[in-house]
């Protein structure tokens, strides 16, 4: 699968998802008892977009929590003749911490691995041992889906999986672009596997206006159809719903 993002590739309406019902069955997720919580970011705002609900629970309850930044994410606009006058890199961490405090995260705990963007796969050694030296027992990793969609995505759900079962830590899933290709009605995503976290209204609220520190991808950076939003207003309605969805990677295998 090819993921193709943009004004003229904008995947599955969240209409579909809405009118598909498939939240409606899926079990509450339970947060266990974690001595920590390790969110996997393949790119600064994936934590926010898929785990901020969580993100939010965690701090609620008191649970040291780390975000583990696997890349920079300076990739984010390969063919713009702007972003390359632009430090992408600082740009986008610098929107990841406003994002998470503006989750209620006073001094995000934000580990930088710098692996190089869109090529995580190709440093999955690196990536397990960074992983495997990170999680404890007791912990719970959060981090993509392994079938997101994305080779970056696809990769740190991967070595997510295979370093929690090393450290006897739990792991759960999130989806950012699967939401993208993944058919409404069809069985692309393990649901049986699934669990919904509701959000509080304040908590839905917080998550929103956290997603709109990344400026960099919600707005274009330049005149040109190279600097247009990587996410757009009609796919970022899928990270402002009233829950979020996570895959027990645990049971699903």
């Amino acid at each position: 699968m090819e993921l193709t993002v943009g004004h003229e590739h904008l995947g599955r309406p969240e209409a579909q998802w809405k009118a598909s019902g498939r939240h409606v069955g899926l079990e509450p997720l339970v947060l266990p008892r974690a001595h920590r919580v390790i969110v996997v970011a393949p790119h600064p705002d994936d934590e926010v977009l898929g785990a901020g609900g969580l993100i939010q629970a965690a701090l609620a309850r008191r649970v040291p929590l780390k975000v583990v930044a696997v890349t920079d994410g300076e990739g984010s606009h390969p063919d713009s003749s702007v972003a390359k006058g632009l430090d992408l890199a600082t740009v986008r961490f610098n929107e990841s911490r406003i994002a998470l405090r503006r989750l209620g995260w006073e001094n995000p705990d934000i580990l930088r691995l710098h692996l190089p963007d869109s090529e995580v796969a190709k440093h999955r050694t690196y990536l397990d041992e960074a992983l495997a030296n990170i999680l404890e027992p007791g912990d719970l990793c959060v981090a993509p889906w392994r079938y997101d969609g994305h080779p970056d995505h696809d990769a740190c759900g991967e070595a997510a999986l295979g370093a929690s079962r090393r450290a006897d830590a739990g792991v759960l899933g999130y989806f950012v672009w699967a939401w993208h290709w993944a058919d409404p009605k069809g069985t692309d995503i393990p649901w049986r596997h699934c669990r919904r976290l509701d959000l509080t209204r304040r908590a839905r609220a917080r998550k929103r206006w956290s997603t709109e520190a990344f400026l960099s991808q919600t707005h274009s950076i330049g005149p040109d159809v190279a600097d247009a939003p990587v996410l757009p207003a009609p796919l970022m309605r899928r990270f402002w719903r009233p829950y979020e969805v996570y895959v027990d990677e645990m049971t699903w295998t």
